[in-house]
């Protein structure tokens, strides 16, 4: 009797549970053939679970409660899917894909916490990923940026390359990862590179123009976000991953990467593994351009959890790279070449939920803890010339409010971060320093029919503490200084039709002096100059307007914008008159021979310009990509042209795609720069093509990509005008590089 009532409450429970948990099928199917889709990534983004599609082009998610979800569906070389289902099914789902270039479904997060559509935006915004970043994808971001609407490179060799985005660089540009801050030393100086290595982004998205409001200082330029996938966002359907391998011929480069996902139950694991060597680049010319080769790898593991009401994960990454800085032959570094040995150790913490049922309906906590350091190593000797390094800690909380009045919604919350910088070696040529910067913001969006509103503000206050240094034999006593900052911006998106935009943005940014620019006063090996700070900087402050027009159609994109930046208190590094010989003791400054002194300087100045992104689809299957941008900078005050301003440039790309294979050519043109700065050297126009291929087929359920690319096809010999060896070295010449990928 017992017995039976046993078998009788099991089957009533189990009955209960199958009734209350059901099944998502589906298939995705090509749209012009009807043939099945394998490998299709299918994301239930509510639940945070994904799965991939089988040789029959089927996918299956089990245990579904009842309810409404969102699928997204991506694939490379298709138009992205985005389905609302309903749960339980009434039959099986059947998707068909489109194949294209131009993606309306293309999401975008930075600068977006509201999750409004990317035509909502009122700044101008850019998202690389699937097809394009196979096709851009360099061996740094700088490169596989490089050519974008507004978005120049500013390098020194390949390895040390950094993003310059409308005229502003260095530590006007924040790169974020993850939306954290990178935290190392690639915006203090030219040979300094960014400590991410170019195989790692799933997709790079770019904020262009003043962008404090979020983000704070140091983004008066704009910010870039490399995303990745370090904290796994949702549960793979087991064991998946990509293993990809690399070689270039202009600098024998071999690289290989591997990214490997695995999921069960409510937690999500997350490994990386590259590599990559590289030898010293051939110029166009043929001639090899000594001491710029590049030897780096890396590792990361992370991991994630998925309770009902969210998600939280933490990570850990190593990156190490020893690349060397070109040095023309027969300059005064007579010690011989600078090589850079750069390691930086990471932990990140992530906490997000969107289940909150009160006033703040969602939390996102970040957090992050990086121990950077590099040594700048005189390669004849291996001696340690200078020794950075820079331990960093940071933490973002920010919390969205609920939906008022059907129409105003928005987000507010802190930021704070607390950085150690320090400087060792007898080449040492800033002291050492404690930065702090703490910060509060609100961004609100109010929805007036076709018209978008979105106005905010931050108030942050950074500081430094610089202690007492002996600095190439002259005394600097210690000094404590504040900078409190008060930004704003105010936006608005008026729509005219669902396809076209008007856009507009007025914004303060700001970004307090670092201590390079406050307190340099001695040699700087690998650039090799005598660098002179200036304690009386005060911050600088930027008024930026931008002003565009947005046509999102189902076969062509278009984005054209146009600003203005306003900027008190400029801060440059100005060549004097002056140069500086170490072996004099008792007058070591002269105004004929030695190393080149440079200043810290501080004046007012603008800079203006436009951007053009044009993307039009004859076909499914064929299309052309047109961009176009220019800069001008100048001091306000004596009309001056400023440094580092990259010359006007034109693109133009011609591709065909098919499911299996795609094709392309580019062709880069940049104009002549010879409206420069007082000691700045003029560069000449020049044009470049580049073709590419690629081809993907399949064993079994295994994904195979093979690729070719050839850049500067016609092997030029060319200077870009923000190289800062473009006195001595060209950049590379035809450069051949093949790439097999492997998904699983």
């Amino acid at each position: 009797m017992r017995k039976s009532v046993f078998i009788l409450i099991t089957f009533i429970i189990n009955s209960f549970i199958s009734a209350q948990s059901q099944s998502i099928e589906g298939k995705v199917v090509d749209k012009k053939d009807s043939q099945p889709l394998i490998g299709v990534n299918v994301l239930i983004d509510d639940l945070k679970i994904g799965t991939s599609t089988n040789e029959e082009g089927l996918f299956e998610f089990n245990n579904i409660k009842p309810g409404t979800y969102s699928l997204k569906i991506s694939y490379i070389g298709h138009k992205t899917v985005i389905k609302n289902v309903t749960v339980p099914l009434s039959e099986k789902i059947n998707i068909e894909m489109e194949e294209g270039t131009v993606n309306l479904r293309e999401v975008v997060i930075t600068g977006n916490p509201l999750a409004v559509d990317p035509k909502d935006i009122s700044q101008s915004t850019l998202s690389i990923a699937n097809l394009d970043l196979q096709i851009k994808r360099g061996s740094n971001i700088a490169q596989s940026l490089n050519f974008q609407p507004g978005i120049s490179m500013r390098s020194n060799g390949i390895a040390s390359a950094r993003p310059v985005i409308r005229g502003f660089s260095n530590n006007r540009i924040l790169i974020l990862e993850n939306g954290l801050r990178m935290g190392d030393l690639s915006n203090t100086s030219d040979d300094h590179g960014v400590s991410s290595d170019g195989s790692i982004p799933e997709k790079i998205e770019v904020l262009r123009g003043p962008a404090s409001l979020l983000y704070g200082s140091n983004a008066i330029g704009g910010v870039i976000n490399v995303i990745t996938e370090e904290i796994p966002n949702y549960i793979p359907n087991g064991l998946d991953g990509v293993l990809n391998l690399n070689g270039g011929s202009t600098n024998n480069e071999i690289a290989g990467s591997a990214d490997l996902h695995f999921g069960f139950d409510r937690f999500a694991l997350h490994g990386n593994y590259f590599n990559r060597k590289s030898e010293d680049y051939k110029d166009g010319n043929g001639i090899k351009v000594i001491n710029s080769d590049q030897n780096s790898n890396g590792y990361q593991f992370g991991f994630s959890f998925f309770p009902s009401f969210g998600l939280t994960g933490l990570s850990y990454k190593n990156f190490e790279t020893n690349y060397g800085i070109p040095t023309a032959a027969g300059s005064e570094q007579d010690e011989g070449p600078i090589q850079i040995d750069m390691n930086k150790k990471e932990y990140r913490f992530l906490f997000e939920s969107n289940k909150l049922d009160f006033f703040i309906e969602n939390l996102s906590l970040k957090s992050g803890y990086q121990d950077y350091a590099h040594k700048e190593i005189i390669r004849n000797t291996g001696e340690v010339g200078t020794s950075f390094g820079l331990k960093s800690f940071g933490i973002d909380l920010s919390l969205k409010h609920r939906q008022l009045l059907d129409n105003f919604q928005g987000v507010f919350g802190i930021w704070y971060q607390v950085q150690e910088y320090t400087v060792d070696g007898e080449e040492a040529f800033t002291p050492n320093a404690d930065y702090s910067g703490m910060a509060a913001y609100i961004l609100e969006q109010m929805q007036l029919g076709n018209i978008n509103l979105q106005f905010g503000g931050r108030f942050e206050r950074n500081g430094i503490d610089i202690p007492d240094a002996i600095i190439s034999d002259t005394f600097f006593p210690a000094e404590n200084k504040i900078f409190n900052s008060l930004s704003g911006s105010f936006g608005i998106v008026y729509n005219t039709t669902d396809q076209i935009s008007i856009f507009s943005n007025i914004a303060n940014a700001f970004r307090a002096p670092t201590i390079e620019e406050l307190s340099s006063y001695a040699i700087h090996e690998a650039t090799g100059t005598f660098d002179i700070g200036n304690r009386n900087l005060d911050k600088e402050n930027n008024i930026g307007i931008d002003v565009g027009l947005r046509v999102r159609k189902e076969n062509h994109l278009v984005e054209l914008s146009a600003y203005y930046n306003s900027i008190n208190n400029y801060i440059y590094r100005i060549p004097t008159t002056l140069f500086y010989q170490p072996d004099n003791s008792e007058n070591p400054f002269n105004d004929s021979a030695g190393i080149a002194v440079y200043q810290y300087s501080q004046t007012d100045a603008r800079l203006y310009g436009f951007e053009l992104k044009a993307q039009y689809e004859f076909t499914n299957y064929l299309s052309t990509t047109v961009v176009l941008d220019y800069v001008n900078g100048k001091e306000s005050d004596t009309d001056k042209y400023l440094p580092q301003i990259p010359p006007f440039r034109f693109s133009i790309e011609q591709r065909f795609m098919t499911d299996e294979f795609w094709a392309g050519i580019l062709w880069k043109v940049s104009a002549e720069q010879k409206l420069t700065a007082d000691g700045e050297l003029p560069t000449k126009g020049f044009g470049l093509v580049d073709i590419y291929c690629g081809v993907k087929f399949f064993t079994g359920s295994y994904i195979h990509i093979l690729s070719l690319k050839v850049n500067n096809l016609l092997d030029q010999s060319y200077k870009e005008h923000l190289s800062a060896i473009k006195e001595f070295a060209y950049m590379p010449g035809r450069d051949i590089q093949l790439n097999y990928k492997f998904l699983f």
